[in-house]
């Protein structure tokens, strides 16, 4: 429950600071999070992850699939 409450407070005050800072701010934001995702070594980072993710997913599915089946 205060999990919940904290992601709904931190929520809300980033969405007040957001409209506050305005469109010209967001864009700056936009801007600087695409310049660092086209960084080579965070383009390799975020593939390993993709691909760490698709393997256990792959695990998580056969798993249930075998515990549904027996």
């Amino acid at each position: 429950m205060r999990f919940r409450l904290g992601l709904a407070l931190g929520f809300a005050l980033g969405y007040i600071l957001g409209a506050k800072a305005g469109k010209e701010r967001y864009e700056q934001i936009v801007k600087a999070f695409r310049g660092l995702t086209e960084i080579e070594g965070v383009q390799s980072a975020t593939d390993k992850v993709k691909e760490t993710v698709g393997e256990g997913m792959a695990t998580a599915s056969q798993l249930i699939r075998d515990r549904v089946e027996t």
